[in-house]
């Protein structure tokens, strides 16, 4: 329905309604269009949470030295996992990491190559993971604290489904 139409039709309501249908009738049309505006945002935006199919996965290893005592393990992995709540999108300043899940390594297979914690991150979109990854201050400041204790790390990340 067009703009002109609808005042056309609004200009007819006076002899039809009283001055508080007319008041509720205009609120609702206006809640309407409201709702109409934020689904078309969220359908159109690049960082949509409604598109599960292009989700991302970070996954991560991480060596430890030797010297490191298993209290500075147990700290680094608990802070690891706390960016889960601590990264916040720049433009909504909520956080925007999906889910984090991580601990110890309790493979049998033996083919670990020295790596003992595992942590699996996901984010609704490459551009939140390359916000995280790329520019997140919280992220940036605990890959440089993590440098004092981890020995090695490995990333890969991969869109779900996606082979």
């Amino acid at each position: 329905m067009s703009s002109s139409t609808l005042c056309a039709l609004l200009q007819l309501l006076p002899a039809m309604l009283s001055k508080v249908q007319r008041i509720s009738l205009f609120l609702a049309l206006v809640a309407l269009c409201a709702i109409t505006l934020y689904l078309t945002h969220l359908a159109s935006s690049p960082v949509s949470h409604l598109a599960a199919s292009m989700s991302v996965t970070h996954v991560v290893l991480f060596q430890f030295k030797k010297e490191v005592s298993p209290e500075a393990v147990r700290n680094l992995s608990t802070r690891m996992l706390g960016l889960k709540d601590k990264c916040l999108h720049p433009l909504t300043q909520k956080p925007y990491i999906l889910s984090s899940s991580g601990g110890v390594d309790m493979s049998i297979e033996g083919i670990q190559n020295g790596m003992t914690h595992a942590f699996v991150v996901n984010f609704a979109s490459k551009e939140d993971r390359d916000y995280y990854v790329q520019k997140d201050p919280m992220h940036q400041d605990f890959v440089k604290s993590a440098g004092e204790v981890v020995e090695k790390a490995q990333v890969v990340d991969f869109i779900n489904g996606e082979l």
